[in-house]
């Protein structure tokens, strides 16, 4: 770990100390929970609110970013109130260090006339902010499918209000095939038969290979510090890994996953350099999929299923500060009007631990994102009725409270 990386937890660590010790002295072995919208629908409509994630910023302060729809455009623009139309933005809010409140909303991104989407973040070593995201180019006749991967850097994100960002660009992985004798669990034996013809036209094809890539789960700093970005590609259907080790001036794609109809991974490293990347997916068993990686996420073992339902929507995982792995995720093979969030001692072998945050039938929770911070404290956001973005805080004692 550099130099740099300890000055900012330390400082975050110091922070939160202060703050947190008669909290500590008055609620030693209580589990934590509380949980608040990020701001009001019905005092502020943004839209369709989708798809946020999370980060703990180096001065303690929480920054949290989604999607949403701006004001709307005039013909021939395909635009209103909905999902993936030309206004959607990025839009975030800050919850200052200390504060319980939320700042009002403000926008990070908006690429005039294309449709911004599932944005993630991670802050470097350098203590820089990266913000992902997808534009749309094709809408309304191609929505995902038309995804141009775009990224911004900043190193002035620390105050009130939205980042400053010092560069942005492009990311245009240049996918390779893969082979494998390996069977896949996922999509049986004789899925590399079946999908064959569709890989072979899809690397033939320039844009299409190029475009569709999707972030969603956040990026990850690696031991060696790079970063690691978890994508799926909706024309394949196909799971990568793209690095960089240069501040997003170049980068490498992984091997293929050599399993399809893979979508929105969230990949983990272990402090002995192993990965597990789990994985959104249409599987028939409505299982999480997890696939495995040796050798720093270059190449991939065949996806197979865990025990952890799934309805076909977002997950994520982490690994905390003590080993453990934390899951977040709609428990529930058909719905997201249930999330959970899990708890596993063997790397995601089994799963010992299972909490609900939401239990409404009939309702929407999803898309969730998770962070630890200094304080070793888990903060999370998620879709809430895709009218506005929920944030809850927990222990790792409120989820071992049910088994």
């Amino acid at each position: 770990m550099s130099l740099t990386n300890t000055s900012w937890k330390g400082k975050a660590m110091t922070a939160l100390a202060m703050m947190g010790c008669l909290f500590v002295a008055a609620n030693a072995g209580k589990p934590l929970f509380d949980s608040a919208l990020i701001f009001d629908p019905a005092l502020d409509n943004r839209g369709h609110v989708h798809a946020s994630c999370i980060v703990e910023c180096p001065n303690g302060d929480l920054l949290a970013a989604w999607y949403e729809n701006g004001p709307r455009l005039p013909e021939p623009h395909f635009s209103g109130e909905q999902d993936k139309s030309d206004d959607v933005r990025i839009a975030g809010s800050r919850k200052p260090a200390g504060s319980t409140q939320w700042e009002a909303p403000f926008i990070m991104v908006d690429t005039f006339g294309v449709s911004d989407n599932n944005p993630c973040m991670v802050i470097d070593r350098d203590e820089r902010l990266w913000l992902f995201h997808a534009t749309l180019l094709g809408v309304p006749k191609v929505t995902w499918g038309s995804a141009l991967l775009q990224f911004h850097i900043s190193s002035d994100y620390r105050k009130a209000g939205p980042p400053k960002w010092d560069r942005s660009s492009i990311v245009a992985p240049h996918p390779t095939p893969f082979l494998t004798n390996e069977p896949s669990d996922a999509g049986g034996p004789s899925w590399q038969e079946k999908w064959t013809p569709l890989l072979e036209n899809w690397l033939a094809d320039p844009y299409k290979s190029r475009l569709g890539w999707m972030p969603r789960a956040h990026p990850v700093i690696l031991r060696d510090g790079a970063l690691l970005l978890p994508l799926a590609n909706e024309n394949a259907m196909a799971a990568a890994m793209a690095f960089s080790r240069d501040g997003g001036h170049s980068w490498n794609l992984s091997q293929l996953v050599p399993t399809l109809g893979l979508e929105q991974p969230t990949v983990v490293e272990y402090p002995d350099g192993a990965m597990t990347a789990f994985f959104r997916n249409e599987h028939l068993k409505h299982r999480i999929l997890r696939s495995d990686s040796t050798d720093g996420g270059q190449t991939w073992s065949a996806a197979v299923p865990t025990e952890l339902p799934h309805p076909g929507a977002g997950i994520e995982a982490i690994v905390l500060k003590n080993g453990n792995l934390a899951m977040i995720y709609n428990d529930s093979t058909k719905n997201r009007d249930s999330l959970a969030i899990s708890l596993s001692e063997d790397r995601g072998r089994s799963w010992r631990w299972t909490r609900r945050l939401e239990n409404v039938p009939g309702q929407r929770f999803d898309y969730p994102s998770i962070v630890q911070s200094a304080d070793e404290t888990l903060h999370v956001t998620y879709s809430f009725n895709v009218q506005t973005i929920k944030y809850a805080h927990l222990d790792e004692a409120w989820i071992r409270q049910e088994n």
